[in-house]
């Protein structure tokens, strides 16, 4: 009878014990200190294809030897099968990559309306023929994609790449140096420290007659009109519509409850906010990002510098300018429409379709 009080004492310390014990082992260990590891995406939109390069770093010695001997071979990396091309006229015959995830070449064209279901990887140019398929391509010098074909997840180019009319690439586009794209053709997510849209000269490459005189014009006269550019900007917050007068230069940040509207030949030096449409007409220039609830229009031979959101949808007017070489800027919204005859230094994230129009 006596250790009855002494067992319940026990049971009931037990019991109390339990419910703080993972606590007391992660006060003594701290396993948990840092933040958790949520994600390990850099937001690089080239990260597949230099994932992809890495991969195949293994097989180049393999390649230089088909390439020498004109000859085909097959190799595994990490349970992937890999064709290895140093044939130089190689057709992509649907029996010859039959099963192959990974393809890995030299000099390559793609012919017309062939489907490739796998990853192109080429360590010199690469050119997709006319109405062909292609799962995802990686060149280390061009990529000319032809007239209505189509790159499905994916493309890369260590230089410089065109898409032509028709031509279509889902999921990332990107370029180390330039993209090039005719009218017709469309995108989702791209990156180049230069984008071109317009038709293309006779070496492939997309050609814009369009300089940077906008900026130098509308910077000159900020300038003259005696705006401290890079000084402090008041903030104006506006219950209603913003509206820019034409010929206007004004150096503030801007929030307004309605619409924004630049207008023509205006100068705005600041970023912008509005819940309405936002407009800059022709001839105007900011330098600062728009950021809109509804539609965002740029009007012909207007220049943007900063970054461009728009909820609804951007719709850039030919001759446009957006960002410049030395500050690469972003546009994003669901719906992206670039016309022909466009400059554009960056990203553009199109999250449903982005499209080129003449």
């Amino acid at each position: 009878m006596t250790l009855a009080p002494l067992a319940l004492l026990s049971v009931t310390a037990v019991l109390l014990a339990i419910p703080v014990t993972p606590a007391l082992f992660e006060l003594q260990k701290r396993r948990d200190a840092t933040a958790l590891p949520t994600s390990r995406h850099d937001g690089r939109i080239s990260n597949f294809a230099d994932a992809l390069r890495s991969r195949l770093q293994p097989v180049l010695a393999e390649l230089e030897s088909c390439v020498r001997n004109r000859t085909l071979s097959r190799a595994r990396i990490e349970q992937s099968p890999v064709l290895v091309v140093g044939i130089p006229s190689f057709d992509f015959h649907p029996e010859a990559i039959r099963g192959c995830e990974v393809i890995i070449c030299d000099v390559t064209l793609i012919p017309r309306s062939s489907v490739v279901d796998a990853d192109v990887y080429s360590l010199t140019t690469l050119e997709v023929a006319d109405s062909a398929v292609v799962r995802a391509a990686l060149a280390e010098s061009d990529i000319r994609v032809g007239k209505n074909s189509t790159v499905l997840r994916w493309l890369h180019s260590g230089e410089n790449a065109c898409l032509q009319q028709g031509s279509m690439v889902y999921g990332r586009l990107s370029a180390v140096e330039s993209i090039h794209l005719e009218a017709g053709s469309g995108f989702q997510h791209m990156y180049a420290p230069l984008i071109l849209t317009g038709e293309n000269d006779n070496s492939g490459r997309c050609r814009s007659s369009e300089t940077f005189s906008a900026i130098q014009k509308n910077r000159a006269a900020g300038d003259s009109a005696g705006i401290a550019v890079g000084g402090p900007r008041p903030r104006i917050r506006v219950k209603g519509d913003f509206v820019l007068p034409a010929g206007e230069t004004l150096a503030a940040n801007v929030i307004a409850s309605g619409e924004l509207h630049f207008g023509r030949d205006s100068v705005f030096w600041g970023s912008a906010k509005g819940y309405g449409n936002a407009v800059v007409e022709e001839g105007a220039a900011v330098h600062g990002g728009i950021i809109c609830g509804k539609k965002l229009r740029l009007n012909k031979r207007s220049t943007a510098v900063g970054p461009l959101v728009a909820e609804e949808g951007v719709l850039i007017s030919s001759g446009c300018i957006v960002g410049n070489p030395e500050s690469l800027t972003t546009i994003s919204s669901p719906v992206v429409t670039i016309a022909a005859g466009c400059r554009i230094h960056g990203t553009v994230w199109a999250r449903l379709r982005g499209t080129i129009e003449a």
